[in-house]
């Protein structure tokens, strides 16, 4: 990919998420108008991306990405203890993909069904302060599926979760609960970081 396709990519991808951010439908967002807005041409946005679904999976996968990064940095977090950061990490990913729903089900799925783990990999740097270092990269991975995992397969039918568990995942108060049992029941109270 040259320098000037990099550079449309990315141009592509931040229209793309600043029209998602000012809350434009996505259902409604056509390739064209993002061709448009980004300054490219329509086969462009196929070139790179395969379709507009594959744009707006992209797109909605950075800001994750960039929400799973904020949280596994200092920052704005200091004052909450690691294990507790995880569980709102989790929560504000999950309200994120909450306003995309159609779009993440289709994508958990995709991923779930071609085995791609990637996402559990912006757990690791948050479980590795959480566990103070006592694990290994292979035992922070399995740990991080074993949280992730189940929070994607509810999120691909909320209503069967509901029936097979009693959680409305459309209730925070009963998602906060869920996201904390999960949480708390696979870390090892004893050896999380106080």
């Amino acid at each position: 990919m040259t320098g000037n396709d990099q550079e449309a990519k990315n141009r592509i991808l931040k229209v793309t998420g600043e029209m998602l951010d000012r809350g434009e439908n996505p259902d409604k967002l056509t390739v064209r108008k993002i061709a448009e807005q980004s300054g490219v041409g329509i086969g462009l946005i196929n070139y790179h991306f395969g379709s507009k679904n594959g744009l707006l999976s992209m797109a909605i996968g950075e800001a994750m990405a960039k929400l799973a990064t904020d949280y596994a940095g200092s920052g704005n977090y200091v004052n909450i203890s690691p294990q507790e950061r995880l569980k709102s990490m989790l929560e504000n990913l999950y309200k994120l993909g909450e306003q995309y729903e159609k779009l993440i089900q289709f994508q958990i799925t995709q991923d779930i069904t071609a085995g791609d783990m990637t996402a559990s990999l912006f757990l690791v740097p948050v479980l590795k302060e959480i566990l103070n270092n006592s694990k290994d990269e292979l035992e922070l991975r399995l740990i991080a599926v074993q949280i992730l995992l189940p929070l994607q397969v509810a999120s691909i039918n909320p209503s069967e979760f509901y029936d097979f568990s009693g959680i409305n995942l459309r209730n925070s108060e009963q998602r906060v609960r869920f996201i904390n049992k999960l949480v708390d029941n696979l870390l090892d109270n004893k050896q999380v970081v106080k």
